[in-house]
């Protein structure tokens, strides 16, 4: 038997967004642990027993918000299967700009800043982070590399994508939070992206025997 829902649904899905925007902004404002579901609540303009109809707890709403920062850097992504094996350096630069890009706006930048004050306090919070953000993009980067079939001389593919993400960063992430500007138009991003790519592809490319 099929069950209707009732019309209050589509209303429901809103104040379950407006809530992850209020959850998301104070996050940013305050950082994670100075912010309380009260706090929330009254942002979102809704009640405290509606945010908990949305989410169980404070962390699991920051999950939630979190997961739909990466699921928007995602979305600037391309499909890890996409070309990898015929044209892995254009593949590479897709997700590299895409995922630098977005790490130089101001929100991530917020974030980033935000979360270094958390890291004593509330540990957990840094460990969901990573295993949501940071970890998944690994993940990506490595189901790429590992697509790439004989190209690449790679034993370890997690390990290799880390240091290619580390050759994109530099010390980009430090210059940003301390508020020096490194170049972040697309086009120097492109440019750092790619010599990253270039170095990495002098350390692992499989030469012809």
């Amino acid at each position: 038997m099929t069950i209707k829902r009732g019309p209050g649904r589509p209303k429901d899905e809103a104040k379950g967004s407006a809530i992850l925007d209020a959850g998301w902004a104070l996050f940013l404002e305050r950082g994670v642990g100075a912010v309380s579901i009260e706090a929330i609540a009254a942002r979102a303009n809704v009640s405290k027993m509606t945010v908990y109809k949305h989410f169980t707890d404070k962390h699991a709403l920051f999950e939630e918000a979190v997961l739909r920062e990466m699921r928007a850097i995602e979305a600037m992504q391309i499909d890890e299967a996409v070309g990898a094996a015929d044209d892995l350096e254009g593949t590479l630069h897709m997700f590299g700009v895409g995922i630098m890009s977005y790490l130089a706006t101001g929100p991530a930048i917020d974030f980033y800043n935000v979360l270094a004050g958390e890291l004593r306090r509330h540990p957990d919070v840094a460990q969901t982070f990573y295993r949501i953000g940071p970890a998944r993009t690994i993940e990506r980067l490595s189901a790429i590399l590992m697509g790439a079939g004989d190209r690449l001389a790679i034993d370890d593919p997690s390990r290799a994508a880390e240091a290619l993400f580390g050759l994109w960063q530099g010390a980009s992430n430090l210059q940003l939070s301390l508020g020096i500007d490194t170049g972040t138009a697309e086009a120097a991003i492109a440019e750092r992206v790619d010599y990253g790519i270039a170095v990495f592809m002098r350390a692992f490319a499989r030469t012809a025997p």
